[in-house]
């Protein structure tokens, strides 16, 4: 490798650095977490199953938004497949509204 590639490629992750180093530190970043309704969550996994179907269910509790997804593995895919999604409060508030 000659020095000219050499000095263009130290160059080049020097300018990488600089950019990174920008968006990770600078005020109001690309990099800013927490923004908008991603929020990261604490999340629960219950295994179980349903009646009537022989492959285990899994339920996805997030805390932070207090949804709910089922999910169920299909061995002829391979993969997990959606089963099933609840937002808890939004069912909250509909059964506090339903007593009054």
């Amino acid at each position: 490798m000659n020095r000219m590639s050499l000095a263009s490629l130290v160059l080049l992750n020097i300018a990488l650095l600089g950019i990174l180093a920008l968006v990770t530190f600078g005020k109001g970043g690309l990099a800013v977490a927490g923004t908008g309704s991603n929020v990261r969550g604490e999340y629960v996994a219950v295994a179980g199953t349903i009646s009537g179907s022989k492959t285990p269910i899994i339920w996805l509790v997030d805390q932070a938004s207090q949804e709910v997804v089922a999910v169920q593995f299909n061995a002829q895919s391979n993969q997990m497949t959606g089963f099933g999604y609840r937002n808890m409060s939004k069912d909250a508030l509909s059964v506090q509204n339903n007593r009054q």
